[in-house]
């Protein structure tokens, strides 16, 4: 079986570029590298020259740029590749802390599936490629502010750890999780959101002057209210049941059940004081702590509060829809808005020290404009 020499009807394997309205779905790079492990039966462990090819395909590349918060990425990748002749490894010890062992774990996960079960990863394909994305990008767009411009680009992998991700302007969605049989909408409106709040962001002057830490404070104060706004409004408004529990998925279910959102709010509310009130050396173990899988069950905790947060702004007659689409425009104004709604409803609000610090912040920030 040779997976470069595809069906007639299914021009796409050869790597050419398919365009749904605007999605332009790119699977070369993830078909060359299936093709390369399915002869790893035959043929044996890749060697370096096929290591290299692989690594060195730009749709590969951009998949690992995806990953450079992990060290030494690249040379992981290449190691798990030059050992999947090996017998399939026991469970890789590491601490509750250490999401790059568990990262590792699931890169390896996701290959040898893939060369396990080729003719399943080239069904997944098919129903990507056949798959409705216009209805898919009117759901991201009805919660985008006004003249929201979506280019969408989705690069397909074969990724173990991450069955759809958004990162550098490019979706990712793995063939190893994609199950054509209960395709759901929500999730691809839920990475193309993103995208849709990447593009206000990316030219919004004050957001971009604090993308690097030379201010560690505004970058970590930044940073955390837009990934509040990004993953809060796409999971309250593109995929719900992704915060919530969901009559049927037990698994899920437990996960959810398992966390205890006060425990999580007590998480963000230490963090957002250590950003603003220090100290400052605390602050990018508890970012990570907040924005991260770091227990793998799923779901980091910070996207089922932000989710949680987004619905207490729903529920409440004192904040509109507008003002919650609006935020994209303006993140920061995440946590007083949320306050606001919490406090219309009665529920657990932001400490009054934590918002009286933050004010006194923005309000020393002359160019910052609301």
């Amino acid at each position: 079986m040779l997976l470069n020499t595809p069906p007639d009807n299914t021009k796409e394997y050869l790597g050419l570029f398919l365009s749904y309205f605007m999605m332009v779905i790119k699977s070369e790079g993830a078909l060359f590298l299936l093709d390369k492990l399915f002869s790893i039966e035959k043929e044996g462990d890749l060697t370096e020259e096929d290591i290299e090819e692989i690594t060195d395909h730009p749709d590969i590349q951009r998949w690992m740029k995806a990953y450079d918060v992990i060290p030494d990425h690249a040379d992981k990748i290449k190691n798990i590749l030059g050992g999947l002749s090996d017998e399939l490894p026991g469970d890789i010890e590491y601490e509750e802390s250490d999401i790059y062992k568990l990262w590792e774990k699931k890169i390896d996960y996701g290959f040898r599936k893939a060369m396990d079960e080729p003719d399943e990863m080239l069904s997944n394909l098919d129903a990507i490629n056949g798959y409705d994305w216009d209805s898919t990008l009117d759901k991201a767009l009805d919660h985008l502010p006004e003249k929201t411009e979506l280019k969408p680009t989705c690069v397909v992998t074969l990724d173990g750890f991450n069955g759809g991700m958004f990162r550098y302007g490019t979706i990712f969605l793995s063939l190893i999780y994609f199950d054509p049989s209960t395709i759901q909408e929500d999730s691809f409106a839920h990475e193309l959101h993103h995208m849709g709040c990447s593009y206000w962001w990316d030219k919004d002057p004050f957001i971009q002057r604090y993308q690097t830490k030379e201010d560690q404070r505004m970058y970590y104060l930044v940073q955390l209210h837009t990934y509040l706004v990004s993953e809060g409004l796409a999971n309250a408004f593109c995929s719900p049941d992704a915060i919530s529990e969901v009559s049927g998925k037990e698994k899920h279910n437990r996960m959810i059940r398992e966390y205890d959102l006060n425990a999580v709010f007590d998480q963000l509310e230490e963090l957002l004081g250590s950003i603003l009130q220090g100290p400052s050396e605390n602050v990018p173990p508890l970012y990570s702590d907040f924005t991260m899988d770091k227990k793998g069950r799923g779901l980091p905790p910070g996207h089922l509060l932000s989710g949680n947060m987004v619905q207490v702004m729903q529920k409440a007659h004192n904040v509109t829809l507008e003002e919650i689409i609006g935020l994209i425009h303006d993140p920061i104004g995440f946590i007083q808005t949320y306050n606001k709604a919490a406090e219309g409803l009665g529920s657990r609000t932001i400490d009054e020290d934590i918002i009286a610090s933050l004010n006194d912040t923005l309000d020393g920030l002359t160019s910052h404009t609301r």
